[in-house]
């Protein structure tokens, strides 16, 4: 891994204790809309945010919180790396044709923004895998609760073949998380379920069933996501640190 792209690749990694639990509870929070929403059964109903974290922790245990965090690292990190390997990369190239350590703002916005569009590209594969297996629809793993019958009364002669009008019947609705930005896209209806939580595994049924553009399904925006992200992420940076170097003693040292 080149030197340049190690620190983004740790302070990804640090950012990922937090960002991924907060992912979680605003995917939640927005997937149910208003609390106790009668329009739309999510499976979730929170007061807030801290009843969401208390009621998650309650009923699921701590780990919920990080669901979806093997599949967002893998993806996350490396973009960080490229991203930042890239960017140093194109501030050289900029300097160098400049003649000069300053290179302005339209230098400065297209270096980041090149960047992070890149490496949203190279790694949109990592993306669409982890969306994938995050918002699959998965079979409940606990025996569903019996249930008292519920009997409805048919009038004379409406019964089907003299048998009692008994319904009853369970609904389970599971709906996944997609944590943390920028996600490529939710899978249109029709596409296949992974059924795994392996990113290779993933990988290669997206491959197998739907070739190399599958793995590139919304790489466009994707692409625009990153840039503007990556380019006025990394402007604020550089800008900091100019502004750090002015207000620094001119004897000191780093």
């Amino acid at each position: 891994m080149p030197a340049d792209s190690f620190p983004g690749f740790l302070a990804d990694f640090a950012a990922s204790f937090v960002y991924v639990p907060s992912e979680v509870l605003k995917t939640r929070l927005q997937l149910q809309g208003r609390y106790n929403n009668p329009f739309f059964k999510s499976g979730y109903n929170y007061r807030s945010t801290g009843d969401a974290v208390r009621t998650i922790v309650r009923q699921e245990g701590f780990s919920a919180l990080f669901y979806g965090y093997k599949a967002t690292i893998f993806r996350d990190l490396p973009f960080s790396a490229l991203q930042f390997a890239f960017y140093e990369q194109g501030q050289a190239w900029a300097r160098q044709w400049k003649k000069s350590r300053d290179i302005g703002l339209t230098l400065e916005l297209m270096t980041g923004a090149a960047a992070g569009g890149l490496a949203g590209v190279m790694t949109c594969p990592l993306d669409v895998v982890k969306t994938r297996i995050q918002t699959q629809v998965n079979s409940p793993t606990e025996p569903l609760k019996k249930t008292t019958p519920v009997h409805i009364v048919v009038p004379a002669g409406l019964e089907p073949s003299g048998t009692p009008a008994v319904q009853s019947k369970l609904k389970q609705q599971i709906r996944s998380i997609s944590t943390s930005s920028p996600s490529t896209h939710t899978p249109r209806p029709g596409s296949m379920n992974l059924d795994t939580s392996s990113i290779l595994t993933g990988l290669k049924l997206i491959y197998k069933t739907e070739g190399v553009a599958g793995w590139f399904r919304g790489v466009g925006p994707r692409f625009l996501w990153t840039s503007v992200q990556s380019g006025c992420m990394l402007f604020l940076y550089q800008t900091i640190l100019k502004q750090i170097e002015i207000w620094r003693p001119a004897d000191e040292v780093w």
